[in-house]
């Protein structure tokens, strides 16, 4: 036994697959308006179809569905097609559901707009109209669709019900008798969250793309950090340490409360490892190592280096590594490389090379600074530079020279501390 439920005005979206379930779990969702119920099993609690039916239209009635249908027949395509032809509650004996269905109108099945007018074009106005023609010559005129369309005009099935599953949520809470302060405490409470909930991932075949944590503090506050590492994981030890190393660079300012730990799931992958090639390291364990590596660098030193808006030698930022696209790359690299020529390049010596430099007449003529030592027969400046007198004063002169050994170099005073440096070697 089938049941079928069709509502005129569709409740809220999910209420009436809800409704369906409180009956049977084998419901079957068709959109916001349609639901279909195995009653398979049933008879134990109601005695016959009708008490059945009018339980469901009865329950429908108390949350104010006036314009629920029920129907109930041995078919689930009789009963879907009942309720939404008649209205109030519908019950189909064992064998009539042809002669049920025979009087309601064609419009009652999905049918597309062309299939409607082809059949009013040959005088089928009801169910029964079509079900009475000749199965041989429909599928001769219609294939394969005309055998179909005229089964489920006779009430039979083609398909099985297939039940909705509800959806899954992968979330957990902990409300707290006393609040905490510190990811001491906290690391061990979270083992208690997160090893139920990855095994309930493990257990749906589910891997945790993605870990939302949200704390509840003691003044009301909420303190939410989300993570969503390259690889999914369903290991509890690895959100854990992922969770204390976020929460270590990102603390929460009060008490902890309560707190909920949300997976967002996503289905396992299964990853076949070549035998041949050599031994790569988990995803899990590669996620903490990433982890630990952004949480020491997180003070601004990882990622790219960029240049400052200043006139102070070598001055530069660490900013979030972002490559721009192929294209622009490859339009600077055409300007880069542009015409042949002679270039040059200098190759920075990080830290700059302390040096001692003779000068004659205010002008260097003799460089050591290590293995880098020569008379100077040929030099190019000075250029002198200073600022930032507000924040770090620096006042520099800057020579490019050749030297008797070979080799052009960039040198530069510091004023302010009245030193020699060598900064690079000029290519």
């Amino acid at each position: 036994m089938f049941g079928a439920l069709h509502v005129a005005v569709p409740p809220p979206d999910g209420a009436l697959i809800a409704f369906a379930r409180e009956f049977t779990p084998r419901s079957e969702s068709l959109g916001p308006a349609e639901a279909l119920l195995d009653l398979h099993g049933l008879g134990r609690v109601w005695r016959t179809p009708q008490e059945l039916a009018g339980a469901l239209l009865g329950a429908a009635h108390a949350r104010g569905w006036a314009t629920l249908s029920v129907a109930l027949a041995g078919s689930r395509v009789a009963a879907l097609v009942a309720a939404r032809g008649r209205e109030g509650l519908t019950v189909i004996p064992p064998g009539q559901e042809a002669a049920t269905l025979a009087p309601l109108p064609l419009e009652l099945l999905d049918l597309e707009q062309e299939r409607r007018d082809l059949f009013r074009r040959w005088g089928l106005r009801t169910l029964g109209d079509l079900a009475a023609l000749p199965a041989r010559g429909l599928a001769e005129r219609l294939g394969v669709e005309g055998a179909r369309l005229r089964r489920l005009c006779r009430g039979e099935d083609e398909a099985p019900l297939v039940p909705t599953r509800p959806a899954e949520t992968f979330e957990s809470t902990l409300e707290l008798e006393w609040p905490i302060d510190g990811l001491e405490p906290l690391s061990f409470l979270l083992a208690r969250v997160l090893e139920p909930l990855c095994a309930h991932l493990k257990e749906r075949g589910r891997r945790a793309a993605g870990i939302e944590l949200d704390l509840g503090l003691v003044d009301g506050r909420r303190h939410r950090r989300a993570l969503r590492p390259a690889a999914p994981s369903a290991e509890a030890r690895t959100w854990r340490t992922l969770l204390l190393l976020d929460l270590e660079a990102h603390p929460p300012d009060e008490a902890i409360q309560a707190f909920t730990v949300r997976a967002e799931p996503t289905p396992a992958r299964t990853v076949q490892f070549s035998l041949l090639d050599p031994a790569q390291p988990s995803p899990e364990r590669l996620a903490e190592t990433m982890a630990r590596l952004d949480q020491w660098t997180s003070a601004g030193r990882g990622g790219a280096p960029a240049l400052l808006d200043t006139h102070r030698p070598g001055a530069f930022v660490m900013e979030t590594f972002a490559p721009g696209p192929l294209a622009a790359s490859a339009a600077v690299a055409a300007v880069v490389t542009g015409p042949p020529g002679p270039r040059l390049a200098v190759r920075a010596f990080r830290p700059p090379l302390p040096a001692r430099v003779v000068l004659t007449g205010g002008v260097p003529t003799f460089v050591s600074a290590g293995e880098i030592r020569g008379e100077v027969v040929d030099r190019a400046g000075p250029w002198r530079a200073s600022g930032d007198w507000w924040d770090e004063a620096w006042s520099r002169e800057e020579w490019d020279v050749a030297l008797s050994a070979g080799g052009l170099y960039r040198i530069f005073h510091d004023r302010l501390r009245e030193s020699w440096f060598v900064e690079g070697e000029l290519d």
